[in-house]
């Protein structure tokens, strides 16, 4: 096919699909999108209140450093013997 032709052929196929892709993000018809209502806030604490509530105590749990397990695959930690 001619030099022409191919070019008119490739500008088509790209016309095509951006056109194509411009149809599906525009919606048009369509019914506007519904949002769902915001998230209500979290209750803030009341007087005297520490937990449960936003701003309120967490508590959390660690584990003391030398009673953490060892970390797997970690072999630099162990002695190595000679053959």
């Amino acid at each position: 096919t001619p030099l022409r032709r191919r070019l008119m052929i490739a500008a088509l196929a790209v016309a095509t699909a951006v056109t194509l892709i411009l149809m599906m993000l525009e919606r048009v018809g369509a019914p506007p999108l519904q949002r769902p209502p915001p998230a209500p806030d979290a209750a803030r604490c009341a007087p005297g209140q520490v937990s449960g509530c936003l701003g309120g105590k967490a508590d959390i749990v660690l584990v003391p450093a030398g009673q953490a397990p060892p970390a797997l695959g970690v072999a630099a930690s162990s002695p190595r013997t000679a053959p």
